[in-house]
């Protein structure tokens, strides 16, 4: 699968995702998937269809998984050294690239609260520093990491539904007559 194929499979589903469970962009998702799994190619990608690096948990955090594999891996530590992972680390494993990518956002939403305010974000790069911020991954480069990934391959182009619902937003409440609405409830005349 080249590159652009990758990408092509990813953004509908991300997108599908991301309206579904009212997340602001896809840029920085798909960013994640292209370099945890390193463009698909990856052994967690192939083996389990997991593009996100998801660490099984239980089957509720991730209903759409099928289940788990073991394999390694490694973490950052804040000193900047890696420390490898346990060659029986559980990670989550998918029947398809629907599945792979559901997933990833069951394991967010199902997270304790951890990553509500993704939903927050104002732009892709805040994005990424709030899902970093909510220790979604170990390494200290992540934010620029991906935001090179983003830039390089001109992701934000991928973001035009968000960009369509706030212009939506945007002209449902420039259409709303604020004195209309606010007049009958003034009981002080």
């Amino acid at each position: 699968m080249t590159h652009q194929e990758f990408i092509d499979t990813l953004v509908p589903l991300i997108t599908k995702y991301c309206k579904q469970y009212n997340f602001p962009f896809v840029s920085p998702i798909l960013a994640q998937a292209i370099l945890e799994s390193n463009w698909g190619t990856s052994y967690k990608a192939v083996a389990g269809l997991n593009f996100f690096g998801l660490k099984y948990t239980t089957a509720q955090r991730v209903p759409s998984a099928s289940g788990l594999f073991l394999d390694g891996g490694s973490e950052q530590k804040t000193d900047g050294t890696y420390v490898p992972l346990s060659s029986k680390t559980a990670w989550c494993k998918f029947t398809s690239y629907d599945n792979g990518v559901h997933g990833y956002f069951e394991f967010l939403t199902n997270g304790g609260g951890r990553y509500d305010n993704l939903k927050l974000a104002v732009s892709p790069k805040d994005y990424l520093e709030k899902i970093k911020a909510a220790n979604y991954a170990t390494s200290l480069d992540y934010v620029v990491n991906l935001m090179k990934v983003i830039n390089t391959n001109n992701l934000t182009q991928y973001d035009k539904y968000t960009i369509d619902n706030n212009i939506k937003k945007k002209n449902i409440m420039d259409n709303i007559n604020i004195f209309k609405h606010t007049n009958t409830h003034n009981l002080t005349a």
